[in-house]
């Protein structure tokens, strides 16, 4: 299982080496350079106090040593070679003749011989970093062996880089802390969600203060509120349909009870014929309000409805033609007759948008939902007049929109109040319940199936009657 916070850590010490070692390098380059002048300026400090020393105990220039040349070898030793600088002092006669007058035990011979400045001689096998001064007569030549040179530039970068070491281990460490530390709303987070009982749905508390945690923790909880509504979705429509199912129910079981009743008393064939008639006649209501129960949570249990299949402008009236049919039908077949719908289609056939247009409803549930107004309208519907059913193209804001499909549905009934209008578009709400023989489904699945595609199912009270009206926008073909 991969670790985040070994994956930080590594990251984080693996670029703490990359910089540290960058740095390193610059730095040993700098040290040594600075290391090589330091010395460099050791030998020229040398040189000047060795001449100071001999101008003391020799003000003037001799034609041979001085009788103070012990004590100037004396004070040599006790001065220079203590600090590890050899130091060579000689008289300059002539170009050619150089006459030394003190040196150091370990100094190099002749050293004094070498133009004034820095330089680089080879005495003995080993190699000698020279700086020769040149005051009058006087020549003084302080020396440093190369390789005790790099023997105190290694010991530095030992030291440097030790130091470094030990800081990096603690640059690690504090690194470990500090993402363990940081990592622990991570680790509170999980500790909650470790802890909740599988049907708990409040929201996560834990990371809600932590910005980058914040939008995972809102996901979360809006997750947990999708979750809740679904499931208070479901114990509603549970309780909902064990509530309307439990009617017809009751009333088959009665009618059936009265059936075998009357089969079991001679001369009472035709009560019992009318009780099992009536019994038939609640098992289709309740097959139809199973079936209406199964289509709304089909609907309502899908975010787009049937795989998001569109259908064109043009094939709306052909859908509207089938709902009328079907539901006519319906009717004959539940009343014995059905009143006359009247239907008009007003978008021209020549619209450019009408013909390139489509709404974001499948065909089938398009029928559906008209139909399911139709039913309504068709059982409220009184008088002679037919029920009126209009198709017309709505013009768009402005120049170039595509408009809205409107489907009109009027009836003459006994219609309803706007309070009403609002209250009927939810599920088995009905006008006079106890009478009514519809169950209360037919508006909630149409303003949903309308809802689906973007669209709005609108009821409003007319006299007489009243007006269903189905709107989706029109959108460009691709």
């Amino acid at each position: 299982m991969k670790s985040l916070r070994r994956r930080l850590v590594l990251g984080l010490a693996l670029a703490t080496c990359l910089l540290w070692a960058v740095v390193g390098w610059w730095r040993v380059g700098v040290l040594q350079g600075e290391l090589e002048a330091m010395l460099d300026e050791r030998l020229v400090a040398s040189a000047r106090m060795v001449a100071s020393i001999v101008h003391q105990f020799q003000p003037a220039p001799v034609p041979a040593p001085s009788p103070d040349e012990a004590a100037l070898q004396q004070q040599l030793h006790s001065v220079i070679a203590r600090d590890g600088v050899a130091c060579e002092v000689s008289l300059v006669r002539s170009e050619v003749e150089v006459l030394p007058i003190a040196r150091t035990g370990d100094a190099p011979a002749h050293s004094t011989l070498g133009a004034p400045g820095f330089g680089t001689i080879t005495k003995g096998g080993k190699t000698w970093r020279t700086y020769v001064l040149q005051d009058g007569e006087l020549r003084v030549a302080t020396s440093d062996r190369l390789d005790l040179r790099a023997q105190l530039a290694r010991s530095a970068m030992r030291s440097l880089m030790l130091t470094f070491a030990v800081a990096l281990a603690g640059v690690w460490l504090l690194v470990w802390l500090l993402v363990t530390r940081c990592l622990r709303p991570l680790a509170q987070l999980q500790h909650e969600l470790r802890q909740r009982q599988p049907q708990a749905t409040e929201p996560v508390r834990a990371g809600q203060d932590v910005r980058e945690l914040a939008p995972l923790v809102a996901s979360l909880n809006a997750l947990l509120a999708r979750a809740r509504s679904a499931i208070e979705h479901e114990r509603r429509w549970t309780a909902d349909a064990a509530h309307e199912l439990r009617t017809p129910l009751t009333a088959i079981k009665t009618q059936v009870q009265v059936a075998q009743m009357a089969l079991a008393t001679p001369g009472r064939d035709a009560i019992a014929h009318e009780a099992l008639g009536a019994a038939l006649q609640g098992i289709a209501h309740m097959h139809g309000t199973l079936e209406q129960l199964l289509q709304l949570a089909r609907v309502e249990g899908a975010a787009t409805p049937e795989g998001a299949h569109a259908t064109p402008a043009a094939a709306i009236a052909q859908a509207l033609e089938r709902a009328v049919q079907q539901s006519r039908q319906r009717a004959q077949h539940e009343r014995g007759s059905a009143p006359a719908v009247d239907v008009r289609c007003q978008p021209p056939a020549h619209d450019a948008a009408w013909q390139r247009g489509h709404i974001a409803v499948p065909a089938a549930l398009l029928a559906s939902a008209i139909g399911d107004l139709l039913d309504n309208a068709l059982r409220h519907h009184a008088g002679d007049g037919p029920v009126e059913c209009t198709l017309a193209l709505l013009p768009g804001a402005g120049g170039d929109a595509p408009g809205c499909a409107e489907i009109t549905l009027r009836d003459h009934g006994p219609g309803l109040t706007e309070e009403e209008c609002v209250l009927a578009t939810q599920r088995f709400w009905r006008k006079g319940a106890t009478s009514s023989t519809g169950s209360g489904l037919g508006l909630t699945i149409a303003r949903r199936i309308a809802e689906s595609g973007g669209g709005t199912l609108q009821l409003a009270p007319t006299h007489p009657g009243l007006i269903a009206r189905l709107r989706w926008p029109l959108q460009p073909a691709g």
